[in-house]
């Protein structure tokens, strides 16, 4: 089963919490036999914004 890639309907929710973030989402009316599937792309971080223990 192949659908085609929509936005969600709601923005999924980010917490930080002791140097761990995490993401949640949710919804409250599923259609019949939903499937659902979240790719993230990430940003390439300039080296500045980069910390010695990012490479640790």
């Amino acid at each position: 089963m192949i659908a085609q890639a929509t936005p969600l309907r709601t923005a999924p929710s980010r917490r930080d919490e002791d140097g761990m973030r995490t993401y949640t989402w949710s919804t409250t009316t599923p259609a019949l036999h939903a499937r659902y599937r979240l790719e993230w792309r990430f940003r390439a971080r300039s080296e500045q914004g980069m910390n010695q223990g990012d490479f640790a």
